[in-house]
């Protein structure tokens, strides 16, 4: 079961910048992480509406590991300068003054 390719071949077609997905994979003893790199314009084609392209591509793999008694976990992966990007933390915000 190579599921790193599964996600590539279903993944590449729809992505404007398909050189940029790398799907990263980590295995813990029974279980299996696969991380999806991505150009971040094309995270929203990965997630898809309401999360159903994401939801679907987390469904398939988690079944295909059952059958090999593992337990998959699927994320994307977003670099930690854009996490700050989008969420800065409370201690970078700045106060009102009074």
């Amino acid at each position: 079961m190579n599921l790193e390719a599964f996600l590539l071949d279903v993944l590449t077609p729809i992505l404007d910048t398909p050189d940029a997905l790398r799907i990263e994979v980590k295995e813990n003893g029974r279980t299996m992480d696969l991380f999806i790199h991505a150009d971040p314009k094309d995270r929203g084609r990965i997630i898809g509406k309401s999360g159903r392209m994401i939801s679907s591509l987390r469904t398939l793999c988690q079944a295909a590991g059952e059958k090999s008694g593992l337990r998959v976990n699927v994320e994307i992966f977003e670099e930690e300068d854009e996490r700050r990007a989008h969420r800065p933390d409370r201690a970078d915000r700045s106060r009102p003054v009074s």
